[in-house]
């Protein structure tokens, strides 16, 4: 196929995630609904498709199975295919994690973690603790699918709609460590308040390069991988 055929089969796939203004509406009003049960409900982050299906319209089930249906392997995509499993039935509640936000104490909402990969962290977070006098909490830890979606909609509104800037953020539920639990994920978020943009100047990213492996994990996206997706210095996984 000549470049330009391939150009224009390119941007007819992404032509349609160019969302109208009331598919921008149906998609804030996703999120919000995705907020309200971070604030009241634990287990937000395993829930299952069919569970939270309860409470959508039927236009909102459409946006979401746009996505959920998008089948990555036509826009090239580079990620390794992991696939979807169910819910792993050792996995460990991580609730209460407290830090410090501009002086004031915040916790955060519930997490999972497959126990394998708990343990992990917890003799990681021993051993940085020890060196540091401070603990690394789970920011993103295993979620559902269906959670996986949300995250892929939060992220939309906050690159204004932009779908390709999106996906170099965000993984598809099938190729994502957070939905993985054989290649299990953690986001880290410092005690100190600070997840995301900022990681890479911590103290605590200096200690992860440095001593990560020794307990398993690895930094999944580094700066200028070959992956297309940007550099997370907050993630990291573990290979159960």
């Amino acid at each position: 196929m000549p470049w330009w055929c391939k150009l224009l089969w390119y941007n007819q796939l992404v032509k349609n995630w160019i969302l109208t203004e009331t598919e921008k509406k149906i998609v804030l009003s996703l999120v919000k609904k995705d907020e309200e049960e971070l604030k009241t409900n634990d287990k937000f982050a395993i829930i299952d498709s069919d569970t939270f299906y309860k409470s959508f319209s039927e236009d909102e089930k459409y946006i979401f199975e746009k996505y959920l249906n998008f089948n990555p392997q036509e826009i090239r995509y580079k990620l390794l295919y992991l696939g979807l499993e169910e819910m792993p039935r050792d996995i460990v509640k991580i609730k209460n994690q407290i830090y410090f936000l501009n002086g004031q104490k915040r916790i955060y909402y519930c997490q999972y973690l497959p126990k394998e990969t708990y343990l992990a962290y917890c003799k990681m977070n021993e051993s940085i603790q020890k060196k540091l006098h401070k603990k690394l909490l789970v920011s993103q830890g295993y979620h559902s699918p269906a959670r996986h979606a949300f995250i892929f909609f939060e992220n939309l509104i906050e690159y204004n709609f932009d779908f390709i800037k999106t996906v170099g953020r965000v993984c598809f539920p099938a190729y994502s460590e957070h939905v993985c639990s054989r290649k299990q994920a953690i986001d880290f978020l410092t005690q100190d308040g600070i997840k995301g943009e900022g990681f890479e100047k911590t103290r605590e990213y200096e200690w992860l390069k440095e001593n990560a492996n020794r307990f398993g994990f690895s930094e999944s996206y580094p700066k200028n991988n070959n992956l297309e997706i940007m550099w997370e210095p907050w993630h990291w996984h573990h290979e159960n």
